[in-house]
């Protein structure tokens, strides 16, 4: 016995295993790229903070000295430009010092005055209003233009403390440095300012708050003043605010002077841009009879800036900006009109009018002259920018903190996946030897495959071959049969007596036929036998007609029964047989079968021939019965001629 080969698993087993295997093994080494792209990463990220942060103190300390350096450069500019400020406008006061100290590593200014004995006083503690007065004017200007905010200012009374001949000087440092730093300056005084610069453009109140204020202004000459796109207000105006009913203040660049006298609603337009700029409103602003309060300010290209305070609706604060043909502005798809409590953000981007360090710096208010002066001093060297003309290295400061928390913190966590990856990596090191290995299994599938295709090809043809085998031996098989049969001459002699066999059966079915007409002409001859000696002249012609057409019929039947009787006598009494084969057993039962027929045949036709003969025997004893005359017509008739086709005629039926 030959040993049992081991099964081998199936080729689509085979190939779903190694597919298996294929994918498995393509997550593993993506997974394993994956976490040694990431280790590298990281590794990369733990070395850079690292190294940072060994030079995390000579960084903190470049960037300290860097920015004392700026610090002391701004310091020494602002003393320089306060001290000039105020000996333009008083003459022989003191000169201006800065103090620029640090308060938890943050820039501190202390703001004074330098004694002649080298002593430092406060400017607000240790100072008149008319010191207090300038420097405020100029610590706002400072602040609007460090402060990188729109370049606007509205004072309300700043010179009420400076002596009346000393105004003219103020509000000349006011005009030259608007010029020189770009900022458009509205003044509310009650001094009569007119003709103290030819660049200062006045406007004053007329009329009394209680039949309706108003404002008498050069709007001609201001609105000449403006090209279209430059940055500025052209105008205030004011509906049912307060004290007015419909006024407008004209606005040229540079400085632009309210005056009038007290409690004429001067002030009344420093709360109205206030509600527009600082959403600092109460419905107090709204005058005594009216519905809503609308302030309405003139901008670049036309455009128009709208304030509507309305109490008794919603929202009681609207702000919107129309184009110059009314239309509201819309900007990337979105209208620039908002309601509610707080300056819609597009109010302050668009106009730059905003709180710094959350102090009022662009809008001054009567109630509160003083600027700055009364402030921590952190909080006057971040509004003055000391920290801002400083800034850069303020943030750099700020990031290079927070670059050192988020160095930590990469050390740390990047230290703890550094070692979780090193320890799934581990496992994964022989990735390339499987892929080898999967490799090899692949093309012994391949291989084996292949084998297996050509295996299915010889068992095709094994199968076919042996189907070949069983064909020869059956066609050998029936080869052996045929030779037994006869001759070719034998086997037409037989399909000839079969031939004749066939015909003589068909006879001897006729044969048949014949008998049963012999036998029911025998039945009718019996009954003409019963007939009287002499026949009654028949009165039915055609009933006789009819009878004598029966026996007409009759005689033809029993001729060709003759007829066939004759052809059967030379049959032989027996079929030959003939030679068996494979199908000559079907063939010998039907010849058995025929000749049978054939016998039975032969029978009836002899029992025919007795029936004709016993039939005319009658026939003649019939005639003699009438005397030789037709039963049927009456007429002289033989007896042969009765049965070979006598015609009946009319003469019987006449006798």
């Amino acid at each position: 016995m030959t040993a049992a080969l081991p099964v081998s698993p199936a080729p689509a087993d085979r190939q779903d295993a190694l597919s298996r295997a294929g994918r498995l093994l393509a997550r593993l080494e993506a997974t394993r790229d994956r976490d040694r792209e990431t280790l590298a990463v990281r590794t990369r990220e733990v070395a850079a903070a690292k190294g940072r942060l060994a030079q995390r103190d000579a960084v903190d300390t470049y960037l300290r000295e860097l920015q004392q350096d700026a610090n002391r450069r701004s310091v020494a500019t602002f003393e320089t430009l306060l001290t000039a400020l105020v000996q333009e406008v008083l003459p022989g006061e003191k000169p201006v010092r800065l103090d620029l100290t640090t308060e938890r590593g943050l820039p501190a200014l202390d703001i004074g005055v330098e004694r002649p004995d080298g002593g430092r006083e406060d400017v607000l503690e240790d100072n008149g209003g008319a010191m207090t007065n300038v420097v405020g004017m100029a610590l706002r200007l400072i602040a609007v233009v460090k402060a990188g905010v729109g370049r606007f200012l509205a004072l309300d009374e700043a010179d009420c403390w400076i002596a009346p001949d000393r105004v003219p000087a103020f509000y000349q440092v006011l005009e030259e440095s608007a010029a020189k730093l770009g900022v458009q300056c509205l003044a509310i005084s009650h001094h009569d300012v007119a003709g103290f610069g030819a660049d200062l453009t006045v406007s004053r109140i007329a009329g009394r708050p209680e039949t309706g204020v108003a404002i008498v202004g050069p709007a001609a000459a201001c609105a000449a003043a403006w090209s279209p796109d430059a940055p500025g207000f052209r105008y205030l105006r004011l509906l049912d605010v307060q004290g007015f009913a419909d006024a407008t203040l004209p606005l040229a660049p540079g400085v632009n002077a309210l005056v009038g006298p007290n409690n004429h609603g001067k002030s009344t337009v420093i709360r109205a841009l206030r509600a527009v700029f600082y959403g600092e409103v109460r419905d107090s602003l709204v005058r005594a009879g009216a519905s809503a309060a609308r302030v309405e300010i003139g901008v670049a290209d036309g455009r128009l800036l709208r304030y509507v305070r309305q109490p008794k609706r919603t929202p009681v604060n609207l702000w919107s900006l129309h184009e110059a043909d009314g239309a509201l502005v819309r900007e990337n798809g979105t209208t620039l009109e908002t309601g509610g409590r707080d300056v819609p953000p597009w109010v302050e981007r668009l106009f730059g009018i905003t709180r710094v360090e959350d102090l009022d710096v662009h809008v001054a208010h009567q109630k509160f002259p003083v600027f700055l002066l009364g402030e921590k001093p952190a909080r006057r060297s971040a509004v003055l920018s000391i920290g801002r003309e400083a800034g850069l290295v303020r943030d750099m400061q700020a990031l290079q903190r927070e670059r050192v928390t988020e160095d930590q913190r990469t050390i740390r966590e990047g230290e703890r996946e550094i070692a979780r990856l090193r320890e799934a990596l581990g496992p994964l090191d022989d990735l390339d030897a499987l892929a080898e290995t999967l490799g090899g299994l692949r093309a012994r599938a391949d291989a084996l495959a292949a084998a297996e295709a050509r295996l299915r090809e010889r068992e095709v043809l094994a199968d076919r071959l042996a189907r070949s085998e069983r064909l020869a031996t059956g066609a050998a098989a029936r080869a052996r049969v045929l030779a037994d049969l006869p001759a070719p001459e034998t086997g037409a002699e037989i399909g000839r007596a079969l031939a004749e066999a066939r015909h003589r059966a068909a006879l001897g079915r006729r044969v048949l036929v014949t008998a049963d007409d012999l036998a029911t002409a025998h039945d009718r001859v019996a009954a003409l036998g019963r007939l009287p000696a002499r026949a009654p002249v028949p009165r039915d012609t055609a009933r006789n007609t009819f009878h004598a057409a029966r026996l007409r019929g009759l005689r033809a039947a029993l001729a060709e029964a003759e007829a066939r009787a004759s052809v059967l006598a030379g049959l032989p009494d027996a079929a030959p047989r003939p030679l068996l084969r494979p199908d000559a057993a079907t063939t010998a039962r039907r010849l058995a079968e025929t000749g049978r027929r054939l016998a039975e045949a032969r029978g009836r036709a002899a029992a025919a021939r007795d029936g004709l003969a016993v039939a005319e025997a009658e026939m003649e004893m019939v005639l003699a019965a009438t005397g030789g005359r037709c039963p049927a017509c009456g007429t002289p008739v033989a007896p042969a001629s009765l049965l070979a086709g006598h015609r009946h005629s009319g003469r019987g039926d006449a006798a």
